[in-house]
């Protein structure tokens, strides 16, 4: 799931500072169009996302079933694969005794390789997985993550299953919040966590389609009609086929964006009658494409040529 554009703030500071030049000593009125401009810029930066505080710990021992971290005020941190699962201790400096270990998550799988510990302060997150043959490069089946912070007598921790582990966490507020995101090509998951009430629900954002896909197209062969549909960001896009002619096809499935312009199909379940031909394409083999919302609308085959396969013409 950036893109470097000149912020609405900075358009509308420009605007002004221009017709304010122009006018004199006259004082003049705001236009509505500036007004509008500073109201939108003022809503972009209340829901701008903060810079993350930076990592003030630092990796003293590492190996593929523990990590040891020192904290910014002295402090170590220890955390363990074992036969319980996933183990922490802590101690004041190199000279004090570990504390007893305590479970931060106790599961009965397989160990991966490798934990990742990092710190802000006294805020500690970590992520470990978990998963049958993981050690021997199978892709995990739980993924943990958990948070530590202030005299780390407690932990909380999420587990999420059927993924291949939190590849990023920042933390925020100094320490008071910590988010792991995963960033992917359809879109992007965050786990929220704050210090006092621990994990919240996941928030799904996912990559949009282009908006000239989105509506009812009909093949002009007659054979089908195609339907894309954009609902909100936490919702992954959808398209619906129905056959026109020859055997019943009806089902739908979610789309990704591959370009801009065009999407392809992650899955799909047929509603009613039987899977027939183009009905559903072969899912990523195939890829739909409008260069315009006037279309026309092109289902093309994957190749070192693409393939065009059927064209349509929008119906709504």
């Amino acid at each position: 799931m950036p893109r470097n554009k000149t912020p609405m703030w900075a358009a509308a500071s420009l605007v002004l500072a221009v017709a304010a030049t122009g006018c004199g000593t006259e004082s003049a009125a705001p236009s509505g169009g500036s007004a509008k401009a500073d109201s939108a810029a003022a809503e972009s930066a209340a829901h701008r996302q903060p810079d993350p505080e930076k990592i003030d710990s630092k990796v003293l021992e590492e190996d593929d079933d523990h990590t040891v971290i020192r904290l910014a005020d002295g402090r170590q941190v220890s955390l363990s694969y074992t036969k319980r699962g996933l183990e922490e201790r802590h101690r004041a400096d190199t000279d004090a005794d570990w504390s007893a270990a305590k479970t931060v998550h106790a599961t009965d799988t397989a160990a991966c390789q490798g934990i990742t510990a990092k710190a802000h302060q006294d805020t500690v997150w970590v992520t470990a997985d978990f998963g049958l043959y993981c050690s021997d490069g199978e892709p995990p089946s739980e993924s943990v993550a958990a948070v530590g912070s202030g005299d780390l007598s407690s932990w909380d921790a999420d587990l999420t299953k059927g993924m291949d582990g939190w590849p990023k966490a920042y933390v925020y507020d100094k320490g008071d919040r910590v988010e792991f995101v995963d960033k992917r090509w359809d879109g992007t998951t965050t786990l929220p966590w704050r210090k006092g009430t621990g994990f919240e629900p996941k928030q799904h954002v996912y990559e949009p389609i282009g908006k000239q896909l989105v509506g009812s197209w009909k093949a002009t062969d007659g054979s089908q009609r195609v339907t894309f549909e954009q609902a909100a960001p936490e919702k992954r896009p959808r398209l619906t086929i129905e056959t026109l002619k020859g055997e019943r096809c009806l089902g739908s499935g979610t789309l990704g964006p591959k370009s801009d312009d065009s999407a392809e199909l992650n899955d799909f379940k047929v509603r009613e009658g039987k899977e027939t031909t183009n009905c559903p394409p072969e899912l990523f083999e195939y890829f739909y494409e409008a260069k315009s919302a006037d279309g026309p609308l092109v289902l093309w085959k994957l190749g070192n040529k693409p393939q065009k396969v059927l064209t349509y013409e929008r119906t709504d």
